[in-house]
């Protein structure tokens, strides 16, 4: 993921005006003693491709995702330990200021939270982002609605940072499972890693069980692959996930 920038000048001011920020703030916090090789500026950098990568075309706005998650090796979250809520923070100003610079539409503050990968070795991240609910102020008609997943009980952390976020279903599928790479992350015993996926079909959505463990039920039934209509409740070890879908 840690990968050269080759933004545009606009790019390089604000990451310098960011660079300058995390200088202070790590100067403060360690006394110069940030040993963590994973780099805020190109943390910034993922992000900001991936804010770019998830933005979406309405009538006369470009609207772009709010919600960021970061994975990282458990060696480095220990080391940026308590420090990761003041690196949050200043990376969320910095995509405030990336969706400024490039005309983007924010229906919120970017919110950006940290995971633990096991998957990833020392100094390697993660970024991924999602989209919030269409905002109440964009014009009707300026984009179809897309079908949500709204985790209910249980103990599921959505990838983008917590319950408060509904998940948007883009793609061709949205995976669910214990890895914390997986869309939807379910951090229990009782999920398999890469547990079952929402899949996307001409006329909708379904959900398919990938082989795992303890199986998925929809509406308490165990089921294989199924069509997913609005309202219907998925259960993945011990949380619920309610899949709603504007056009039924």
């Amino acid at each position: 993921m840690n990968v050269a920038s080759t933004g545009t000048g606009r790019d390089m001011g604000i990451l310098s005006d960011f660079e300058d920020r995390m200088g202070a703030s790590i100067e403060g916090f360690f006394a110069g003693a940030f040993r963590s090789p994973v780099q805020p500026a190109e943390l910034a950098k993922s992000l900001g491709r991936a804010m770019d990568d998830g933005r979406v075309i309405g009538i006369g706005k470009v609207y772009v995702p709010t919600a960021y998650a970061v994975a990282l090796s458990p060696e480095d979250d220990e080391q940026l330990g308590s420090f990761k809520p003041t690196l949050g923070g200043e990376l969320a100003t910095y995509l405030v200021d990336h969706a400024r610079e490039a005309g983007y539409a924010l229906s919120a503050k970017p919110v950006v939270t940290f995971i633990v990968s096991e998957e990833l070795r020392l100094g390697r991240f993660r970024v991924s982002a999602a989209l919030a609910e269409q905002p109440a102020e964009q014009p009707a008609g300026a984009q179809r609605r897309r079908p949500t997943i709204t985790p209910e009980g249980g103990i599921a952390t959505v990838t983008v940072g917590g319950l408060e976020h509904d998940v948007a279903l883009r793609g061709e599928q949205v995976v669910v499972g214990r890895l914390a790479d997986c869309q939807i992350h379910l951090p229990d015993v009782n999920v398999s890693r890469r547990h079952a996926a929402f899949i996307r079909m001409d006329d909708g959505w379904a959900i398919e069980d990938l082989d795992s463990t303890n199986g998925t039920l929809l509406n308490g039934k165990t089921v294989e692959r199924a069509r997913l209509h609005d309202g219907d409740i998925i259960e993945i070890g011990v949380t619920q996930l309610v899949y709603h879908d504007p056009m039924g």
